[in-house]
């Protein structure tokens, strides 16, 4: 791949990122989630992924997103708002996109998956693809092809303080990819008190 190619995609991503920034929708989960391992809660099996693009595989699976409150309902003016810091019994929602690396086409047949340490163990999230379905289009100005979502509860027992998380990724072709967010400890998932 040729320097120039590398900065393209580089740029697509950001760009995706910024527009998956712009426009998401929260998911409905059940307050109160105690921690589990295994399979996280959701609204239920996502529809299947539609068959694979023309031109994929032809790179690397990349994946990228962000944290949001997705407090509901809706009309809170906190809602959809990026930040890193959760109280207890807040919705924190993860957002991510997946991008075949050689194209710089949204990889739509990505599965991802995210993992929170918790208590001792990993809870593991599911998120739902959102380029399927009809959206509120004074929300959306546009299909969010592009946006995979995950809400989780913070429990009122969790403690105070960083929590790590990583979100994995698989595609129809066996490709993965990992997610991981900055290193710096400010920036860092944090459960806080106020």
């Amino acid at each position: 791949m040729t320097m120039r190619s590398k900065s393209a995609v580089l740029s697509l991503v950001a760009l995706l990122t910024m527009s998956v920034g712009w426009s998401v929708s929260g998911q409905a989960q059940p307050p109160g989630q105690a921690p589990v391992q295994g399979p996280g809660r959701g609204r239920g099996e996502p529809p299947p992924p539609p068959p694979p693009q023309t031109g994929h595989p032809s790179g690397k699976l990349v994946i990228w997103g962000d944290l949001a409150s997705f407090d509901v309902p809706g009309t809170l003016p906190t809602h959809c708002i990026l930040t890193n810091r959760f109280k207890h019994g807040q919705r924190l929602g993860i957002r991510m996109t997946a991008i075949d690396g050689g194209s710089g086409e949204v990889e739509n047949t990505a599965v991802l998956t995210a993992h929170l340490s918790y208590a001792g163990g990993t809870i593991d999230v599911p998120m739902r693809w959102r380029g399927v379905g009809g959206f509120p289009a004074a929300e959306y100005p546009r299909q969010p092809s592009e946006m995979w979502t995950g809400v989780w509860v913070v429990p009122a027992d969790a403690p105070i303080g960083v929590m790590k998380y990583t979100v994995t990724a698989v595609d129809r072709f066996g490709r993965t990819a990992t997610f991981s967010p900055f290193i710096n400890a400010v920036s860092q998932l944090t459960i806080v008190d106020q």
